[in-house]
């Protein structure tokens, strides 16, 4: 018979974990996602479509003819289940009870989960996957002019206007901010930028910052190393500009065990269909209640003209 915490209800936990991680999810939110309750084990796939780009025609000379459409499947394998595991012993769980297991394991565990995810997510923007760079200069001009011509650019390949995201690294979002132009834009009603460091959108991109972004090295008290997870990215990569069918995400409720002894609860968000699943078990041997939160996913390049990488230095 399992070990239950006292006086804890885990899908309680299980639904707070979820509302957590949402909270931390908003740039993968910004990809394609196909999310769903079905229970899958690592290594299956799933398969989604992106469409491919229409032309109008001239239905007062031709009439309502059906034109042909395509769509492209894009099969996306479930190779990473991710999570994490949090222990607690005896004497923490007797006297702090939900309230240690909230304040200690929820946060960080979504802050993991969903930084798992993005490194996924950036380790595709490699050169060879999006071979577009629609910015290669410094930092310093870096400026809502520099924007501007990054909207051109994905315009030139004929990327829809809407839902356009930009994604840099704090320094990249910084000079942005310290733009003249963009400061001055509490004369038209928001004073966000000065107030709380939230940029408006720019030349149709709704602009995030995001210090995880990754390049090809990973530099350590001034000294820099090939990170083998990201070898194929530029090493000057600093941001990225993207729509939603630029990377498409996958998830799937992992298989709950069978015959074990340990308690299984699971959440799903009802508007995206993410799941989550929160295991609890108890280890005699080292005294600990321990308790995990994870989810099965993978990702894939959806439409490779729709991203352009931003480099600088």
């Amino acid at each position: 018979m399992s070990n239950v915490l006292s006086g804890i209800n885990l899908q309680l936990i299980a639904q707070d974990s979820l509302t957590t991680l949402l909270s931390e999810f908003p740039l993968i939110s910004k990809f394609s996602t196909n999310f769903g309750g079905d229970i899958a084990v690592k290594g299956e796939s799933v398969t989604t479509r992106i469409a491919s780009q229409v032309t109008a025609t001239d239905i007062g000379a031709n009439g309502y003819t059906p034109s042909g459409v395509v769509s492209t499947a894009r099969t996306v394998t479930l190779t990473q289940h991710k999570g994490f595991v949090m222990g607690f012993n005896d004497g923490e769980v007797a006297k702090g009870g939900y309230d240690v297991l909230r304040r200690t394991f929820m946060r960080p565990a979504a802050w993991a989960v969903s930084k798992a995810v993005l490194d996924s997510i950036f380790a595709l923007c490699t050169p060879s996957n999006f071979p577009n760079a629609a910015y290669n200069g410094s930092i310093a001009a870096f400026d809502a002019d520099a924007v501007a011509g990054i909207s051109q650019y994905l315009t030139d390949l004929n990327v829809p206007q809407g839902n356009r995201v930009l994604i840099t690294r704090p320094a990249m979002y910084t000079n942005l901010a310290k733009d003249n132009a963009i400061q001055a834009q509490y004369a038209s009603g928001t004073n966000a930028p000065l107030t709380e460091n939230l940029l408006p959108r720019i030349h149709g991109f709704e602009v995030n910052q995001y210090s995880g972004l990754p390049n090809s090295t990973t530099t350590i008290y001034g000294t820099s190393t090939p990170d083998p997870q990201f070898s194929g990215l530029d090493a000057n990569l600093m941001g990225i500009a993207a729509n939603p069918e630029s990377i498409i995400i996958a998830a799937r409720l992992p298989a709950v065990p069978q015959g074990w002894y340990g308690n299984v609860a699971t959440a799903t968000d009802e508007k995206s269909g993410l799941s989550i699943q929160v295991r609890e078990w108890y280890d005699g041997v080292l005294g600990q209640q321990l308790m995990s939160m994870s989810i099965l996913y993978g990702v894939q390049i959806g439409s490779t003209n729709t991203l352009a990488r931003i480099l600088a230095s």
